[in-house]
């Protein structure tokens, strides 16, 4: 019955980080024409995904231990790193990039849409796109190997 509501849990704070991910893009780049509003719920967006995302390492590394270590079943193993790897795009890539962004907002540094491609605001929001998007495709990946023994069967 816990492991159960463990599944379930890792399930929704994962499910959670990916829904609130979808629209960095586009809120990255509304915010670099200088919609200081954007910027400031960006920030608020950047912690409900780092909490999700800790949350579901560490649903992850319960469901591990409580099975023993999943032996001769490298596909579990191979899905910890990744979170990790999620964890280092979450943390050393997107938060600190928004945080730029929100600052480069703050300081007047964006500019209108058709002036946009060079300014610094814009900078950072290409760079949280790219990353959320590399994100999204870990995010692939860890779900394909989340259900590998039923996709192979």
């Amino acid at each position: 019955m816990i492991v159960t509501l463990l599944i379930i849990l890792h399930v929704l704070t994962a499910s959670a980080w990916f829904g609130l991910s979808m629209r960095l893009g586009s809120q990255a780049k509304l915010a670099a024409t200088g919609q200081l509003a954007v910027a400031v719920d960006g920030l608020r967006t950047m912690s409900l995904m780092g909490i999700m995302l800790i949350a579901t390492f560490v649903f992850s590394m319960t469901l591990l231990m409580a099975g023993n270590g999943y032996p001769g079943q490298m596909q579990y193993h191979a899905a910890s790193a990744l979170i990790a790897v999620l964890l280092g795009i979450q943390f050393v890539f997107l938060r600190p990039a928004w945080r730029r962004l929100h600052a480069a907002v703050e300081a007047g540094g964006a500019n209108t849409e058709a002036e946009s491609n060079g300014s610094e605001a814009s900078m950072h929001a290409r760079k949280i796109s790219m990353c959320a998007g590399i994100g999204h495709l870990v995010w692939l990946i860890l779900l394909v190997l989340m259900f590998w023994n039923r996709l192979i069967a």
